[in-house]
């Protein structure tokens, strides 16, 4: 009898033990579980938060490209504003790869690609200024990202002192033919570039925005 009752004391103690094994087997699986989902959550925002800075240092450098073009032929803007916006723009560019990665893993390819087509950095649409739309980036309208935008409104820059330069030579030429018309087609080369940086301002919060949506999800 006292061997049953052993033998009964044992068992009730080893299934005690194995249901505590279970349990603290489970409960550790789920504090795992919430430990990954916190660890990918602050990746996320992390994320975001560098996409943002990058951004806002494409606006920036634009912003400073622009005002660097005012009046300015290609001559002068090449050895100043626009060197100093492609020493940039290499740098940015492949920050903007590297971000590219990152926004796949935590918010999917589809968000990465709205901010740069990695398959289509060689292509370089706007090097052909003789072109009838020389700064038509590569790609279809559903292929368009933020990096691209970049490229555009760097195009428009470049193309505005250009033509610039023709107008400068005209005026030193005493050349009036059709000096009015490069005039107005120079000025509305230079109001299409500010325009395409509010583009870019604008898609630029809106791409955050979704960020921030999928990251609230």
């Amino acid at each position: 009898m006292a061997e049953s009752t052993w033998l009964q004391t044992a068992a009730a103690s080893l299934l005690t033990a194995a249901l505590t094994l279970a349990g603290t087997s489970c409960q550790q699986a789920h504090l795992d579980e919430r430990a990954d989902r916190e660890k990918f959550l602050d990746g996320a925002q992390v994320t975001a938060q560098e996409t943002s800075r990058l951004l806002d240092e494409g606006y920036n450098a634009l912003a400073q490209l622009l005002k660097g073009m005012d009046q300015k032929g290609w001559r002068e803007f090449s050895k100043g504003p626009a060197d100093d916006y492609m020493e940039f723009h290499r740098r940015w560019r492949q920050q903007l790869i590297a971000q590219h990665f990152k926004l796949s893993r935590y918010y999917g390819k589809d968000m990465a690609n709205d901010l740069i087509h990695i398959d289509e950095i060689d292509r370089h649409p706007v090097d052909n200024l003789q072109s009838p739309n020389p700064c038509t980036p590569a790609g279809s309208e559903n292929d368009f990202d933020i990096a691209k935008l970049a490229l555009q409104t760097e195009c428009y820059a470049r193309f505005a002192t250009l033509q610039q330069d023709i107008i400068n030579d005209k005026i030193k030429e005493k050349n009036t033919d059709d000096l009015f018309d490069t005039m107005g087609s120079q000025r509305d080369t230079v109001q299409t570039a500010w325009k395409l940086i509010e583009h870019y301002d604008k898609s630029s919060v809106s791409f955050l925005r979704r960020l921030n949506a999928k990251f609230t999800q």
